[in-house]
């Protein structure tokens, strides 16, 4: 959109601005510059449809990772979760790896605490803190302000994490969440263009985050407990389905799952149910829609693997399959 123009980019502008971006990466002579140009405006050659989308605007400026259809982490830390959250905002795909030995390495995390949701106050735009804060109140209980930015929700989900894995802040009791600063739903999003979706996505995630946790530690029996592979897949589901509600993003996130990790394999078996010869979304798993899961094979399979797996496949296309030896 030309905010000077009142009207959209016409092909021959888009054309230029994304190729002139993408000469820009690397050198480019002119005449190999002139060429791509006339291959993509007469439709012969295309580049990254990321590039056409964010390529020379302010976005590629302050957010370069926008222009990256893929990235990929293994979930051994919970700031991975953070990062996670981050690519997912700006655009990129992300390839996560959760296989057991992966997710060992997180620290036990504590069900212990309560979570209070504020009732939501907008504030007028020229009153909203960008960045999120925090305020103690004795040595129990904390107030998560969000900030209302990108990185202001990134924050604020890493400030949650923190308060329940750290030993820092284990006398942590109350976890308060204040939304006052996110704008509201409809509001015009200036940098990546569309409308805001408001405070509800970023409410229901942390919801659903610490309600795994706290069935984990139900599960476990114990108060400090250390999380398994399907409770990181939901976790990072749970981040996706945040950032895709309202129609303005669009997630796309690939797991990489143990052969031996039943659990996680069968994640959307029961994704769907019948009622009434209609078949619907499970209200409690709908987020698993939100990857694309594929068994991580580092020996070859039997016979007998192939033929559940190919099985598997042939309702619902999943899980896919990734031979570590064959990369």
């Amino acid at each position: 959109w030309l905010t000077k123009e009142k009207r959209r980019e016409y092909w021959w502008e888009t054309v230029r601005r994304a190729v002139e971006y993408n000469c820009s990466l690397i050198p480019t002579t002119k005449d190999e510059a002139e060429k791509l140009y006339d291959n993509i405006y007469n439709l012969k050659q295309f580049i990254s449809g990321r590039t056409f989308w964010v390529g020379g605007t302010e976005v590629s400026k302050y957010y370069p990772m926008a222009n990256f259809n893929c990235a990929f982490e293994i979930i051994d830390s919970f700031d991975n979760f953070k990062d996670l959250f981050y690519l997912l905002m700006v655009g990129a795909g992300v390839g996560i790896r959760i296989l057991k030995e992966d997710v060992n390495k997180l620290p036990r995390i504590r069900t212990d605490c309560n979570l209070v949701h504020e009732d939501y106050s907008p504030r007028r735009p020229e009153d909203r803190e960008v960045n999120s804060g925090l305020e103690f109140y004795n040595k129990n209980s904390v107030k998560i302000i969000v900030g209302d930015s990108k990185e202001g929700w990134i924050e604020s989900l890493d400030y949650f994490l923190k308060f329940l894995y750290s030993n820092e802040y284990r006398n942590i009791k109350t976890i308060i969440i204040n939304y006052d600063n996110v704008r509201k739903r409809g509001e015009k999003l200036r940098t990546f263009g569309g409308t805001a979706s408001g405070h509800s996505s970023l409410k229901n995630m942390f919801i659903k985050i610490f309600d795994i946790i706290k069935k984990r530690g139900i599960v476990s029996g114990e108060i400090s407990t250390k999380l398994a592979p399907i409770d990181c897949l939901d976790i990072s589901n749970i981040i996706g389905e945040n950032v895709v509600v309202g129609g303005v993003r669009r997630t796309a996130e690939m797991a990489l799952i143990d052969p031996e990790d039943k659990e996680t394999i069968e994640a959307k078996n029961n994704l769907y149910r019948q009622i009434n010869e209609q078949w619907i979304v499970s209200k409690e798993i709908v987020h698993r829609q939100m990857s694309n899961n594929s068994i991580y094979y580092r020996e070859k399979p039997t016979r007998e693997q192939l033929r559940w797996q190919l099985n598997q496949m042939k309702l619902s296309g999943e899980p896919g399959w990734i031979n570590e030896k064959a990369g």
